[in-house]
């Protein structure tokens, strides 16, 4: 009877667990929705064709605004030696990318959890973005001012509209178009 009482007891204290991990996971989910930045992970056969079509170079600075669990980072890290800033307002996924870059012995690549309207672009080489339009609106006067000349912005799923004019190349992805733009 007492190995019956025990074995109850661990299931219910594992269901218990499995729930609370569940419910703390869907609010910050809803969380970072509500936000205007849902988690949606870029396929990997699109990393290697926007990668390809980047055009990066060692040494460039990297920042990721709705990063997630870092892919687009770390695959570039694989391959460039760069130096990367992965910023989100979901810890889950942020917690993650760090856990991913610590496993694959990734060190140049940072992941703050932060807003991104409050992210410092003045030193970026190259921005990737795969947010929602009216997220990546909200990034508007930031991308505008605070990016340094011959900068790249990478959006991956939507066209930015005020960028436009710097608008250089477009990679048909099947779910998600990329779109390719050249600050001047």
């Amino acid at each position: 009877m007492i190995v019956n009482e025990g074995f109850y007891l661990f299931i219910i204290t594992a269901e218990l667990l499995f729930l609370i991990s569940a419910s703390v996971y869907i609010i910050f989910l809803i969380y970072s929705w509500l936000k205007g930045a849902p988690y949606v992970a870029t396929q990997k056969k699109s990393l290697d064709s926007i990668i390809q079509h980047a055009r990066i170079k060692d040494g460039q600075r990297i920042v990721e605004l709705g990063s997630g669990d870092g892919r687009f980072l770390l695959e570039v890290a694989k391959k460039y030696k760069i130096i990367g800033l992965g910023v989100d307002i979901n810890p889950i996924p942020i917690l993650k990318a760090r856990i991913f870059a610590r496993m694959q012995k990734v060190s140049s690549v940072t992941f703050l959890l932060k807003d991104i309207r409050e992210t410092d672009l003045t030193s970026a080489d190259v921005i990737y973005i795969f947010l929602f339009p009216k997220l990546v609106q909200a990034i508007q006067d930031n991308l505008l001012k605070n990016t340094k000349r011959n900068a790249l912005i990478i959006s991956h799923g939507f066209k930015i509209e005020y960028l436009s004019k710097y608008h250089i190349n477009t990679i048909k992805n099947g779910k998600f178009n990329t779109y390719f733009y050249k600050m001047k």
